[in-house]
């Protein structure tokens, strides 16, 4: 399996694919070098083996790359950011109105 960043112009996903069947992706946007990841979604027969775990690593060496920061408006984001802070303090984008994880799957307004 291999992921796939599909960017057109300011959204994006990362997705996973089998067998030409999308499996797993994790959504975002960019505004001014920031990147709000806001939805982590796998297909449930292929949870717990660790590809959202693979698509947040994606991300991150994406915005590591590109010299953007991560803003973790979904929930399984934000908690891997909390878990491991010091793993994502060059990327986290931090506010003092801090995401609470409770917009996951809702698409932003750019």
């Amino acid at each position: 399996m291999e992921i796939i960043n599909k960017l057109n112009d300011k959204k994006g996903s990362f997705v996973i694919s089998k067998n030409e069947i999308q499996i797993a992706e994790l959504d975002y946007c960019i505004e001014n070098k920031i990147i709000n990841a806001y939805h982590t979604g796998v297909n449930p027969e292929y949870e717990g083996q660790g590809l959202a775990g693979e698509l947040l690593n994606e991300l991150v060496d994406f915005a590591r790359k590109n010299g953007f920061y991560i803003l973790p408006s979904c929930s399984y984001i934000l908690t891997k950011f909390k878990r491991n802070p010091d793993m994502y303090a060059d990327v986290w984008y931090r506010t003092e109105d801090e995401p609470i994880g409770d917009t996951c799957g809702l698409q932003p307004r750019i």
